[in-house]
């Protein structure tokens, strides 16, 4: 395959290389079902960035000339009517849509209903969220803030401010990265450090589950499952006996959407294993201010093994999720190799939301209000144990976190189906069930920063009440089993 890029030429390196195989296609020179060179070969051929070869493979998909098959590359699809259907407007249809249940719950919830209890929604309110006055600003302060490749050095210092305090650890400066949040910043380091092929562990249930990117990049994922403890080290021992596992994602600290911290004896033996067989570690801690006990008791696994550890943090968390402001905590050999993917990507971080955050963060009411944030969180926390406890007994069981705002809620009567839970959705319940994290439907995920203490009473009334409801349900489809047999023996 013969593609040749000119650097001096305003056209971006990425689609140079798209507008030639394309054509190599149209002309019939590339077939369909013909192997492309792996990223990697093809960036060092180019002497480009392997994200630029990336990026180009992604647009080719997205367009419908090519295909990624996982563990073995990336094919040609064919002419324009093998691969659009005859259609030259298709658009390639993902398979990572939204649930359907999803897209009913977010129905619902534009409907701005009054009656609708929304447990769903993943954020805080914004009566919740420190509320701080801003100084006045001039333009031309914005413009001539100085602002490295890494970030704004006053917020990356107070990022290491909040660190020390929290966790007693304090971050290099040269190694706190900021970005637009936790999203892009997982983003930026799978393109940073995978290719084609890899294999990613994630734990299950885990937010990470329905990721897009796993499916456009043909990373492998397996899954580990997580109890009241963390994820399960042994599982994972299991798992690298037959997987060779390039990196591993988990969310430690009040984890979604189980809200489980995980064990100091698990941090430990996690950090041992990945040592043994060198795997990075991704450590997800978006929540990891919103912790109930300052300082966090529980040491982060950066702190257990800097060496090993990529740390990922977050300001959206505190500060609502229209602040996408997050940060990588990484050796600078790593944070090299993700700046040139952020920079190939043009997605350079903006200065406006780093000095507005910077200004939040060091104002002298913030902690205050930060506190009786969690204070909040943790009252309401207790409180829907007791309306748990008291309405239902151990039909439900639960776990309820040490910070952050998600409780998990897991039926144990009887077995639940996608069905059952239409009826949450019939009596005007938003919740996250467990389906969408993972096979079974036992659980469901509850905003504790979305309800008042009156709204939780409510809640649990309600779910007794749909509870009740597919019990007597069940109980009627067994009874019409059991006469329709009774009828065809008479």
């Amino acid at each position: 395959m013969d593609i040749r890029i000119d650097k001096r030429r305003k056209v971006p390196l990425y689609r140079q290389i798209m507008n030639q195989i394309m054509s190599l296609v149209n002309e019939n020179k590339l077939l369909k079902g013909d192997k492309l060179p792996s990223e990697r070969v093809l960036a060092t051929q180019l002497n480009v960035n392997r994200s630029t070869i990336v990026r180009a493979y992604d647009e080719l998909y997205a367009q419908g000339f090519v295909e990624r098959r996982p563990n073995s590359g990336t094919f040609i699809l064919g002419e324009s009517s093998d691969s659009f259907s005859g259609n030259p407007f298709f658009v390639r249809k993902k398979k990572t849509e939204k649930d359907p249940y999803v897209l009913d719950l977010e129905k619902m919830i534009k409907q701005n209903n009054t009656r609708l209890i929304n447990a769903y929604t993943g954020e805080l309110p914004y009566e919740l969220i420190p509320n701080i006055s801003l100084p006045s600003f001039h333009w031309k302060e914005f413009l001539q803030e100085d602002v490295s490749t890494l970030g704004y050095l006053p917020l990356r210092k107070t990022i290491q401010s909040l660190m020390s305090n929290m966790y007693d650890y304090h971050p290099k400066e040269e190694e706190v990265m900021l970005t637009a949040g936790g999203q892009q910043s997982l983003v930026l380091l799978m393109q940073a450090l995978l290719k084609p092929g890899d294999v990613v562990a994630i734990e299950d249930p885990s937010f990470f589950y329905g990721m897009s990117l796993f499916e456009s990049m043909a990373i492998k994922v397996v899954k580990i499952p997580v109890d009241q403890n963390g994820l399960s080290v042994d599982a994972l021992e299991e798992v690298l006996q037959v997987e060779s596992i390039q990196l591993l994602l988990t969310n430690p600290n009040f984890q979604n959407p189980t809200g489980s911290s995980m064990s100091l004896e698990r941090r430990k033996q996690l950090v041992k294993v990945c040592r043994k067989y060198r795997i990075p570690i991704v450590e997800d801690d978006v929540f990891g201010q919103l912790s109930y006990q300052v300082p966090n008791p529980l040491p982060l696994l950066k702190k257990l093994a800097p060496e090993t550890v990529i740390y990922l943090g977050s300001v959206s968390k505190m500060l609502g999720k229209r602040m996408q402001l997050g940060w990588i905590d990484a050796p600078k050999l790593v944070l090299d190799e993700v700046i040139k993917v952020r920079d190939e990507y043009e997605s350079e971080l903006s200065v406006f939301p780093q000095v507005l955050a910077t200004h939040v963060l060091q104002d002298r009411t913030f902690n205050n209000q930060l506190n009786d944030l969690r204070n909040h969180l943790k009252e309401n926390s207790r409180y829907l144990a007791k309306e748990l406890k008291s309405q239902l007994g151990t039909k439900v069981t639960y776990h309820l976190p040490k910070g952050g705002y998600y409780a998990w809620l897991t039926y144990s009567e009887q077995v639940l189906t996608r069905e059952d839970w239409e009826q949450f959705l019939d009596n005007q319940v938003a919740v996250y069930p467990s389906f969408l994290n993972t096979e079974n439907a036992q659980s469901c995920r509850l905003n504790l920063a979305r309800l008042s203490k009156e709204q939780l009473s409510f809640f649990v009334g309600r779910l007794k009440l749909i509870l009740e409801s597919i019990e007597k349900d069940k109980r009627l489809r067994q009874e019409l089993c059991v006469n329709g047999k009774n009828h065809s023996v008479g």
